[in-house]
């Protein structure tokens, strides 16, 4: 009956299970440190948990260029975007 799919969020990042890249990145690099380096996989796993809770909550609903967005406003020197100014320019004459 249903020839096309319609996607319910246009905007939807895209997850592996449940994570997004960010969070999974999050996610994956304190336990693999701490798991593997210091052989303490509960510790991991609780570090790993809350550092993920922690950006959930610190990104809240903000799209997923969030922290992309944060750096072009505040850390002017790095340059994530090629093709507009840096944020520091305020005025262009031309």
């Amino acid at each position: 009956m249903d020839k096309y799919y319609i996607p319910q969020k246009l905007d939807a990042p895209f997850k592996i299970a449940i994570f997004t890249m960010e969070e999974l990145v999050v996610f994956i690099v304190p336990f693999m440190i701490i798991a593997f380096v210091f052989q303490k996989h509960l510790l991991a796993l609780a570090v790993s948990i809350t550092l993920c809770v922690f950006l959930k909550k610190l990104k809240g609903d903000e799209n997923q260029h969030f922290f992309k967005h944060f750096a072009y406003w505040h850390f002017p020197p790095l340059a994530f975007y090629k093709v507009i100014p840096p944020s520091h320019v305020r005025e262009i004459i031309g």
